[in-house]
């Protein structure tokens, strides 16, 4: 196969990976933020935060993105961008 012929299935196979939600690049899924993030933590009861990975892991997601859905709740301007899992997809 001649390196033409290669470069034509590379081009095909990223547009068929660019249409796949698994396969989009980090920069198509998720847009640049608008302010800096900055790390914020604070203590807790140990059982309580056995209940809140638990809840967060029945409402599959992070506990992370579980506070930020409940501080939204209360009023608080975030968005949709806070809310996604960063995290690396593990394989199962």
């Amino acid at each position: 196969m001649s390196k033409k012929n290669l470069q034509s299935v590379t081009a095909s196979l990223t547009d068929l990976a660019a249409t796949m939600p698994s396969q989009k690049p980090l920069s198509v899924v998720r847009s640049a933020p608008s302010e800096p993030r900055v790390q914020f933590s604070f203590n807790m009861r140990k059982s309580l935060r056995r209940e809140l990975d638990r809840l967060a892991a029945e409402a599959d997601t992070t506990m992370q993105s579980f506070v930020l859905a409940a501080l939204k709740d209360r009023g608080l301007n975030v968005t949709d961008d806070d809310l996604l899992d960063l995290r690396k997809q593990r394989p199962e």
